[in-house]
């Protein structure tokens, strides 16, 4: 019986990385949210059906968070079900549980991951490039996923543990400091970027085109910060630099 509790477990864990997998305007990621705890309720609720199905359509409810940080609620809800399937607690704590944290792991995890880990991990992977695309790559890959995968599953093993531990990890995580940090490392390796860049310009093509690079550099950003904030849809601006790029090319 342990023994297929565990395997269900890790089955859970396995499928938090299709949490997006259909992805929908109604429900957000309810889908695969009830996929991905579909393992351990089938264990929880064996020869039950009625009471499957209802656990079920609980978590076919509205739900919605920064993808990386959803196996803290994962876990925590896998918990609650269990508890909920042995008669030890009421279902509708699961409920109330995800929605009440899914908001603040969504803001947090965004700051995290798409606005610091993200961009350092990229820049980083950039300058690499420099030296050998393959390297640069492998950068980006393993800077992000270090943290990722490693956030993924202690985040699991900590809603696992119980609600308070789940909130424990997260006070003692300090998304805050790390956030800021890798700012700062990005905006450092950022800088670092754009002179390692105006160098092999001014190597390629000649001294006096390392300052027209950098301010094309600066004029770009510029002018994508300027779109962004008019709302314009990223797809169209990468669509236009595609076909800048390839006009590039052709040439």
């Amino acid at each position: 019986m342990e023994e297929r509790g565990r395997t269900a477990w890790r089955s859970t864990w396995r499928r938090q990385f299709l949490l997006q997998g259909c992805w929908n305007y109604e429900g957000m990621q309810n889908v695969g949210f009830a996929y991905s705890i579909l393992p351990a309720l089938r264990e929880f609720y064996r020869d039950r059906p009625e009471e499957l199905t209802k656990a079920l359509k609980r978590h076919l409810e509205y739900f919605n968070t920064q993808p990386s940080m959803a196996g803290v609620i994962l876990g925590a809800a896998l918990r609650l079900e269990e508890r909920a399937a042995a008669g030890e607690a009421d279902p509708r704590e699961i409920g109330t549980f995800k929605v009440g944290l899914m908001g603040s792991l969504g803001a947090i995890g965004d700051a995290y991951f798409w606005g610091a880990l993200r961009p350092m991990a990229s820049v980083a992977g950039a300058i690499l490039a420099l030296v050998h695309p393959f390297l640069g790559i492998a950068a980006l890959l393993l800077l992000y996923n270090v943290s990722h995968l490693s956030i993924r599953r202690k985040g699991f093993a900590a809603g696992i543990a119980g609600e308070e531990s789940a909130v424990q990890f997260l006070k003692g995580a300090g998304f805050a400091g790390k956030t800021a940090d890798r700012k700062i490392v990005a905006a450092i390796l950022g800088g670092a970027y754009a002179g390692a860049a105006a160098s092999k310009a001014a190597f390629l093509f000649g001294n006096g085109t390392a300052p027209a690079f950098l301010f094309v550099a600066a004029l770009t950003v510029h002018l994508l910060t300027v779109l962004f904030r008019k709302a314009v849809s990223p797809s169209e601006i990468l669509l236009f630099l595609l076909m800048i790029g390839a006009l590039l090319l052709w040439q």
